[in-house]
């Protein structure tokens, strides 16, 4: 069982970043991965972990095709790449406990394991403070964390170094050297060649996108050990001696020489200089450095690297670990992360608010005509039922409703990303789809929740003002004229509550289409408001063409023209005889469709996605 790259490829435009790299991490291997920026370091472990897609070759983890079946390779894979990015608001542990529900984990076993895994990494003091107070170091440490949840077979770092201080450091060390003693690979990618050479059992060089070697330390720098210093009383005739020897040296500020020896034994070099009458004084092998190996390798002709042929891929036989339902743990874990952020509720309550105070300025203004009626001031005035008063605070309530819904859902893939949060969660035995299927759901979710609490509150307020009985004409001459009854409008209540919230959802999935365009979360949401402004504008272009029934802003109320269902369902209830709903066949087809169309788009510009 190993993860293994075989013969993976990789372009940046015409720019090959990777050209047939084959390594492979062993159980209990500590990999040290070395090479210059720019060697394609981080860009091989991506593909491992399966953030990128590799032009040519495979990625197999314990005999499972990471390409064929992404989910089983991740869930035996933890990583740290590049930078760490978590959610500031929250803390280190609810991070943590985040992730790990979001990896399979029940609610009590991920607490443990965060606690656990804090423990392990030196931060259960730090544990409960919000992230978006740690400093840089600490943040790594907690990016050390989330890569150990789970209990991955193979762990992959990308300079875990970076930010810490000398203390941290060593605890690293240890840290890393214990992880595969206990059994696990750990690979990590660095600069810092002594640390590799020490820590590490066997080591890759890398440089400008080719693997020049992969070799136990050992054996690494036991071939690169024929190196020798010598001193003589002679340097001309030793000059002389080593270049007829063909053996490469070039002589130290000391007068030393150093000689690479290669395949000649040193008794040779000896007699050929007391032949040539030069007197010897001093032999003595020297140990190559890891450095020394690297820049050798480095400065070689490309026909004399010596490359790492593909291993065979095993078949393997091992069991199956990625938990199940991953499109439901992704959507709990949205659902989690809203429950938490009171900028959001608070954001999904705002249509009620406004609901609320359309209703109650509604009544205020029916207290004062009644009144007016009663002292002779105004001849007549008309009842104002609950139904007429739900009707005009959807009226009001709903297009705030839309850009609040576009706004929110415009974030749900463009915010993570934007946080380095997006990687950590495709980091998790998940599809690409999975994550864009269960976005996608708790936008609608968030949908269903805004809109039924904006009818539930309006509904509350206009029976506090009102009552949902029959209209009636008020005159000061007269008896009450009836206009309509509770009973004609009753029935039309259903298509008040269903087709605006399929145009509210069309709305959301717009906006969750805009976050898949965008690469930033501020662009992401002015990209979101202006296509709910600019599809309001088109309306009065759509209305003489007679196709403004196939615009999401035909379906809502809007201050450029209401014709939308509310609309036809206030004039129903004021009794006008002029109601009538023109589009009745687009207000379903329409919001069905462009959901349809804004899931797909989304999911497949997901699928493509680069995520830093």
């Amino acid at each position: 069982m190993t993860l293994q790259l075989l013969q993976v490829d990789h372009r940046y435009g015409r720019h090959a970043s990777l050209q047939g790299v084959s390594l492979e991490l062993r159980p209990g291997d500590c990999y040290g991965f070395i090479g210059h920026n720019g060697a394609g370091k981080t860009t091989a472990l991506r593909i491992a972990v399966g953030l990128m897609r590799p032009a040519a070759g495979r990625v197999v983890v314990d005999g499972f095709d990471a390409a064929r079946d992404p989910r089983e390779a991740r869930a035996r894979v933890g990583a740290l790449v590049e930078t760490t990015g978590f959610y500031p608001w929250a803390s280190g542990r609810q991070n943590l406990v985040l992730l790990a529900r979001l990896g399979g984990l029940g609610r009590r076993a991920a607490g443990v394991e965060a606690d656990r895994r804090l423990e392990q990494v030196g931060l259960v003091e730090a544990g409960r403070r919000a992230v978006g107070a740690y400093s840089q170091g600490m943040r790594q440490r907690l990016g050390l964390a989330q890569a150990l949840l789970g209990d991955p077979r193979y762990l992959l770092l990308d300079e875990p170094t970076n930010g810490l201080d000398p203390e941290g450091i060593a605890d690293l060390r240890a840290l890393l050297r214990q992880l595969a003693d206990e059994g696990r690979g750990v690979l990590f990618s660095s600069h810092q060649l002594l640390e590799v050479a020490e820590l590490c059992n066997r080591i890759g060089v890398l440089r400008a996108g080719r693997l020049l070697v992969e070799a136990d330390t050992g054996e690494l720098l036991a071939a690169e050990g024929g190196r020798c210093a010598l001193s003589t009383d002679a340097p001309d005739a030793t000059r002389r001696v080593l270049d007829e020897l063909r053996l490469a040296h070039e002589r130290a500020p000391d007068g030393r020489w150093r000689v690479e020896l290669g395949e000649t034994p040193a008794p040779e070099l000896v007699r050929a200089l007391v032949g040539a009458g030069v007197g010897v004084q001093g032999l003595e092998r020297r140990a190559a450095s890891l450095e020394e190996v690297y820049l050798r390798l480095a400065e070689a002709p490309p026909d004399e690297r010596p490359g790492a042929d593909a291993p065979p891929a095993p078949a393997g036989d091992a069991p199956r670990l990625a938990p199940r339902m991953p499109v439901l743990r992704v959507l709990a874990h949205e659902l989690r992360l809203g429950a938490r952020r009171w900028p959001v509720l608070l954001m999904l309550a705002a249509p009620a608010a406004v609901a609320v105070l359309r209703v109650a300025r509604l009544a205020r203004g029916h207290a004062e005509d009644v009144a007016a009626v009663e002292r002779g001031d105004l001849f007549s005035t008309s009842t104002v039922t609950a139904f007429e008063a739900l009707g005009r605070g959807l009226q009001a309530a709903l297009p705030v409703a839309a850009l609040l819904l576009a706004a929110l859902a415009s974030q749900s893939i463009a915010g993570d990303l934007a946080l380095g949060t997006l990687r950590n969660v495709l980091l998790r035995p998940l599809r690409r789809w999975h994550v864009a299927t269960g976005k996608f759901l708790a936008v609608l979710a968030a949908t269903a929740a805004c809109f039924a609490l904006l009818v539930a509150t309006a509904a509350a307020a206009s029976a506090r003002w009102f009552d949902f009985g029959d209209r009636f004409e008020l005159s000061r001459d007269g008896e009450p004229e009836l206009w309509i009854t509770a009973a004609d409008v009753s029935p039309y209540v259903p298509g008040l509550l269903g087709f605006p919230l399929l145009a509210l959802a069309l709305y959301a999935g717009l906006g969750f289409l805009a976050g898949a365009v965008a690469r930033r979360g501020r662009w992401a949401l002015g990209l979101a408001l202006l296509a709910v402004a600019a599809l309001d504008v088109l309306r009065a272009v759509a209305r003489p063409g007679g196709w403004e029934a196939w615009l999401p802003s035909a379906h809502l109320p809007s201050p450029l023209g209401d014709t939308s269902y509310v609309a036809f369902f206030v004039d129903l209830a004021i009794g006008s005889a002029e109601a009538f709903f023109e589009y009745r066949d687009a207000a379903v087809a329409l919001p069905c469709a462009g959901l349809l169309a804004s899931f797909a788009l989304a999911t497949a510009l997901l699928q493509r996605r680069r995520v830093p």
